[in-house]
């Protein structure tokens, strides 16, 4: 008996056996032929902090968000498809990526692939090199390595910045296909993203990142014995000097002077401060770069400040603009507005004298593309009493459609920045929005409207200027004297009898006496939210709000922002994610149904015993074969006697 018919003679245990190896069994995915893929790639404004652990050498990359953008496109020829494709950190060819760090992942099985993404990971997963291993990537060692490059004699005590370009690869897993409709995807277990370990094809790209190696400063007595609160930026301030000497900047011969751009904060404590100084040469284009400086006591100017100088190599007679503002957590930072200078140079090369025009020194030189008005208003009427709410409200149009990005600055400290769709109200586009100010004391607020554009220029549209009164509020009646009393009574309302008080004197019923003189009593009655209370009295108000919005109250309120994405087990039926009803799969005859998958029937053969014939599905014995019997023949008689037939079995059944 061999070990093959062995194995197939218990048929539930076989049966058993082969689903149990096609449930396990791995799917090996078949490379797809592709026309083309591409993966672009561009930079953000991010920064990675170094800080040290020991006080003695930048050694550690602190948590953060790194982001950068990304094309991924990929083109299959049929029936090819993309299963699986991922993002990871670093240069990595196909089936390499998975021992690389993952940034992101996804399961698209789509015939070809086309997406754009914001990426983002935290430098965390940016790994360092040990006693025990080497680093997959070499970006964590590099920028370790070179802040150490600019360590003080007392250690890290000084700040330190640059730029450091890194890789990324996109990785795509491929198949094949002829019905897509038989093409699962399979749910992947454990954390997100999942590194792609099998892959056919990769591109990758590159994209740079701002390093800060921040320095460790051991603060003054006074800075551990106060608690200041949160770190907070109060102002920042930007000088421009030039300066006749041999300074970095400089043309040989002294031609030119160099430039200095200096940049200073002041801070309520000591600790980094993130600015961006944007710059213009000349009608160059507007560019950016951001720095940091850490904000140090001061003894001459009794406070904390940050500074950065930067020299610049003018070459020949330029005109230069620059503004510096703050980064941070607040919308409302502090900046130092556009300031420019002409730097002059002379001799061979210095290339004259002539200034460039300049519009405006506080702007620089754009022009709007929208055309409007800001206004600033009071809410008190004739009653000036505070606090209250004064409102800045705007309204531009333009005969092209789009957004308007804008800022509104006041100049009691409040700061507006947002985005406004414009509509269309027969061929021209407007776009309006109002916020509110608050008013605590008798000044004149002027507000300045501007078009922040897309090269980052800031154009000027208009401004507007109120003058708010405060008035203390009434003292308390009972406390009141020589208050001016009108005693005219209402005619709405029937006279009731006087009544008399001391020496003959009366009042009516809708006043009391108070120290010997009668005063109405104090009648304030509630308006609706439709209402507004003018003279006294509650008027309906008709608010009419732009397309985008929707009234509450007395505001226009903008309409809630609907995500236009689901998951991917959801689907948007009216305007709402809802979840996929599930497939069912009807399997042809002959398979049967394995999680998502149509499976072949096994095909069970029974083998039987050398001793034993297959009948009708069952093994049963055979029957033993009888030698015929010979007689033997007698002598003389000449006749041979011939074996009888013996009677056939009885059939099995």
């Amino acid at each position: 008996m061999s070990s093959a018919k062995h194995a197939f003679r218990n048929t539930a245990a076989t049966a058993a056996l082969i689903a149990a190896a096609l449930a396990t069994a791995p799917a090996f995915a078949k490379q797809a032929n592709i026309k083309s893929m591409s993966f672009n790639t561009e930079s953000a404004n991010t920064t990675i902090h170094v800080g040290s652990s020991d006080k003695q050498k930048w050694d550690t990359l602190k948590s953060g968000n790194v982001q950068f953008w990304g094309h991924m496109k990929l083109n299959t020829r049929w029936p090819g498809y993309v299963q699986d494709v991922g993002v990871a950190l670093g240069v990595c060819g196909p089936g390499q990526c998975g021992a690389f760090p993952p940034i992101w992942s996804a399961s698209p099985v789509s015939r070809d692939y086309d997406h754009q993404k914001n990426f983002s990971f935290d430098p965390s997963i940016i790994p360092l090199s040990s006693d025990t291993g080497i680093a997959v990537v070499p970006y964590g060692d590099q920028i370790i390595a070179r802040c150490n490059q600019h360590l003080q004699p007392d250690g890290p005590t000084k700040s330190y910045s640059f730029t450091h370009s890194f890789h990324a690869s996109f990785s795509a897993l491929t198949d094949t296909a002829l019905d897509m409709d038989n093409a699962v995807s399979e749910a992947q277990g454990g954390s997100w993203p999942h590194p792609l370990y099998d892959s056919h094809y990769a591109e990758h790209g590159s994209f740079d990142v701002q390093i800060v190696c921040d320095p460790v400063i051991k603060p003054p007595v006074q800075d551990v014995a106060n608690d200041f609160g949160e770190f907070d930026v109060d102002n920042v301030k930007l000088f421009l000097t030039t300066y006749q000497s041999n300074q970095t900047g400089s043309t040989p011969g002294k031609v030119c002077p160099s430039l200095k751009v200096t940049s200073r904060a002041q801070a309520n404590q000591a600790g980094p401060v993130s600015m961006r100084i944007w710059r213009q040469k000349n009608d160059g284009p507007i560019t950016s770069e951001v720095q940091q400086a850490w904000a140090s006591y001061d003894a001459t100017k009794n406070g904390y400040f940050a500074t950065y100088e930067k020299w610049e190599d003018v070459g020949a007679t330029a005109y230069f603009q620059y503004k510096t503002e703050i980064i941070g957590d607040d919308p409302f930072e502090p900046f130092d507005g556009w300031k420019d200078i002409t730097v002059h140079c002379s001799g061979a090369g210095g290339g004259g004298f002539t200034d460039a025009p300049q519009d405006n020194p506080d702007n620089p030189p754009a022009h709007s593309d929208w055309q409007g008005e800001v206004t600033v208003s009071d809410s008190a009427g004739f009653k000036k009493l505070c606090p209250r709410k004064g409102q800045v409200a705007f309204d531009v149009e333009r005969e092209a459609p789009g957004a308007f990005h804008y800022r509104i600055s006041c100049s009691n400290g409040a700061f507006f920045t947002d985005t406004t769709a414009a509509f269309n109200d027969g061929g021209v586009f407007k776009a309006s929005a109002a916020h509110e100010l608050s008013i605590v004391r008798t000044r004149s607020i002027q507000c300045t409207l501007q078009e922040i554009k897309q090269n980052g220029s800031i154009a000027t549209v208009d401004n507007s200027t109120e003058d708010f009164t405060c008035i203390k509020r009434n003292l308390d009646p009972n406390a009141a004297d020589g208050l001016a009393v009108d005693t005219r009574p209402n005619p709405g309302k029937p006279q009731l009898p006087p009544v008399v008080i001391d020496a003959g004197r009366t009042c009516l019923p809708s006043q009391r006496p108070i120290r010997g003189k009668c005063v109405d009593r104090p009648l304030v009655a509630a308006c609706r939210s439709t209402e507004k209370r003018v003279n006294g009295k509650c008027i309906g108000v008709s608010i009419h709000c732009l397309p985008g919005y929707h009234r509450v109250g007395l505001k226009c309120v903008r309409n809630a922002v609907i995500a236009d994405r689901c998951k991917r087990n959801e689907q948007r039926i009216d305007g709402r994610c809802v979840r996929k009803p599930s497939i069912v799969i009807d399997c042809k005859r002959g398979y049967y149904l394995v999680g998502k998958a149509s499976v072949k029937n096994p095909l069970i053969i029974t083998a039987c015993r050398a001793t034993e014939k297959l009948v009708r599905g069952h093994c049963v014995p055979k029957q033993p074969v009888k030698k015929p019997n010979l007689q033997k023949v007698k002598q003389g008689s000449g006749k041979v006697l011939l074996p009888r037939l013996a009677r056939p079995p009885h059939p099995v059944n």
